[in-house]
């Protein structure tokens, strides 16, 4: 078994569409919507060139993507294909330079066409022909296909996993004055000045942090987004805001306290906490949503890199966004509410506040 095989093995797995009727057709359209993914980051590149550093990692993540929905195709259509593939590669004869981004869209459209009209007889060799034409340009542009594909699954491990396992806690082996609680229950109280409307964070009796407002002509909740940081500790098992008001920072460890604890950890999660409210704003707070697009994960992927929790994957952060939303919900309706977090368990509750 060649490893466009155990490839195609692989990605078959994690087809999510194999049980509708219009499987073939979600896979065509699939297909022709990422080539224009893929001859789109080579125009950015061609346009900006410098000035567009993230391209060849981009490319590399589109070139994975087309080549999921091109082999689950082949599979579906003409599955002994993919053992004389990889050898096709390495004689192949398709335009190459400029002509080779050409080439790889008029292959596509040819297969969508035949796909169309019902020629299956012809379909085999214009499999082969994109086939063909991605080899030479992914050779053009110095870019690996094994290593895409391997790319290719570990980000659906990441955003789609089979099975999910919460990643480690960061702080398991430190004394427990250095984590996270476990198990807390805190307060959200509106307080009114005026027209002003602040929110304390209550333990106990107890004030923690600054009284929030929204911060904003509009008001539309923000004053309840420390709600976002308790999520991300209960289902990231990450958040320096919570370790800085609560008093867990890792100080045994003055790399961890200085680098993953410290101030601009903190400015990183308060930012991710704003670019994600300010895209649920536009979406209902999320309400009724079953999902995170995952242009957005990918960005809060991006934007925490070098940090502790790039290594946790993205339907973690998935699941934080959404619970976090969820509870935000109804702090914001109710208004208010007492909040108990099980880390552990990756539990996060809301109940009213008495009296």
């Amino acid at each position: 078994m060649n490893w466009l095989e155990s490839y195609s093995s692989a990605a078959s797995v994690t087809d999510k569409f194999r049980d509708r009727e219009n499987h073939l057709l979600l896979l065509a359209n699939g297909l022709i919507g990422e080539a224009g993914s893929v001859l789109s980051e080579m125009k950015k590149m061609s346009r900006e060139k410098e000035a567009y550093p993230g391209y060849r990692h981009r490319l590399n993540e589109e070139i994975g993507d087309f080549l999921w929905y091109y082999v689950r195709l082949v599979a579906v259509t003409h599955p002994s294909l993919l053992h004389d593939l990889v050898g096709i590669s390495q004689k192949t004869t398709a335009p190459s330079g400029t002509q080779s981004t050409l080439a790889l869209g008029a292959s596509v459209g040819r297969v969508l066409e035949l796909l169309q009209h019902g020629i299956s007889d012809e379909i085999d060799p214009a499999l082969k022909t994109i086939w063909a034409n991605l080899s030479q340009l992914s050779a053009d542009m110095s870019v690996n296909l094994e290593e895409a594909a391997r790319g290719n699954l570990a980000k659906i491990q990441s955003r789609w996993p089979v099975q999910k396992i919460f990643h480690d806690l960061f702080d398991a082996g430190f004394i427990p004055e250095e984590q996270i609680p476990r198990n807390l229950t805190l307060e959200f109280v509106e307080r009114k000045r005026g027209t002003r409307i602040e929110v304390v964070l209550r333990y106990g009796s107890v004030s923690i942090g600054d009284r929030l407002t929204d911060n904003i002509a509009d008001p539309d909740g923000y004053r309840y987004h420390d709600i976002f940081h308790i999520a991300y500790a209960v289902f990231l098992g990450w958040s320096p805001v919570i370790r800085s008001l609560l008093r867990c920072k890792r100080k045994s460890d003055p790399a961890i306290d200085e680098n993953q604890d410290g101030a601009r950890a903190v400015i990183i999660e308060e930012a991710v906490a704003a670019i994600v409210f300010s895209r649920a704003k536009k979406m209902q707070f999320f309400e009724g949503a079953q999902s995170v697009d995952y242009d957005l994960l990918k960005s809060v992927g991006e934007f925490v890199q070098g940090y502790e929790v790039e290594r946790v994957p993205l339907w973690q952060w998935e699941t934080a966004i959404l619970e976090g939303f969820r509870v935000f919900r109804l702090l914001r309706s109710a208004p208010g509410g007492k909040v108990t977090w099980e880390l552990l368990e990756h539990k996060l509750k809301w109940e009213k506040l008495k009296g």
